[in-house]
């Protein structure tokens, strides 16, 4: 589902004018230049959203993989997954051939993978455990190291997550939230953005420990980059 939105709440311009396009995306016009296209959803199946991006994709790099839940999803011939906690590597529930573990730090990424030598890379739910400036870096290496897309999911803003391990497998250091993103940062690195309204909430145990049950729910982001 694809709803209107309110501009004013993400940038502060003063004169605006909004138009739909032919694939009804809102198109946000300032001065008759087209600066952005945004999509906003209440759908809570980011995984449906995830596959259309990647599975077109002969490989992908999973950054931040844990325990690779999700990777027998994607419809690619190679996926590497790429964790920086071994354990979670160890108790991976995914163990197909096509799925390569390695375990490593991200930041190194740029010395383990050649520029334009995976199809797409994937921050699922990865890049806010890197403070801002670390965060950057890793996004300007997928960039290079991508042929076709960067994909990010995210918390949108900064959401209050500590050392807390849901796997219970000593990655509590791991686990910290250390950033927090908003549209305009990616919007201003050339990425598409889908804002998943009230994605984070009292159903994710992680949002209970840091905010309580009876919070309100905390949006989500989604984006991506297509290259070349």
């Amino acid at each position: 589902m694809i709803i209107n939105i309110n501009i004013c709440s993400i940038f502060s311009y003063e004169w605006f004018s909004w138009c739909e396009s032919t694939e009804s995306r809102f198109c946000y016009l300032l001065r008759n230049e087209l600066i952005f296209i945004l999509h906003e959803t209440y759908d809570q199946d980011v995984t449906f959203h995830l596959k259309k991006l990647i599975n077109s994709s002969d490989s992908l790099l999973d950054v931040g993989s844990g325990l690779c839940q999700q990777l027998h999803l994607f419809e690619c011939a190679q996926i590497i997954a790429l964790e920086i906690h071994r354990p979670y590597l160890e108790h991976r529930q995914n163990r197909l051939p096509h799925i390569i573990p390695i375990c490593e730090n991200a930041l190194n990424m740029g010395q383990l993978f050649l520029d334009q030598s995976i199809s797409t890379v994937l921050f699922n739910d990865s890049l806010e455990h890197f403070d801002k400036e670390e965060a950057t870096k890793l996004l300007e290496m997928a960039e290079r190291i991508a042929r076709k897309r960067v994909v990010v999911f995210t918390p949108r803003g900064f959401f209050h997550q500590q050392n807390y391990d849901f796997f219970q497998l000593g990655g509590e250091q791991f686990q910290a939230h250390r950033s927090g993103w908003e549209v305009e940062d990616f919007i201003n690195r050339g990425y598409t953005v889908t804002l998943f309204k009230g994605f984070h909430d009292n159903r994710n145990l992680s949002f209970i420990k840091s905010y309580g049950k009876d919070h309100p729910p905390i949006d989500a982001i989604l984006a991506w980059k297509t290259l070349g």
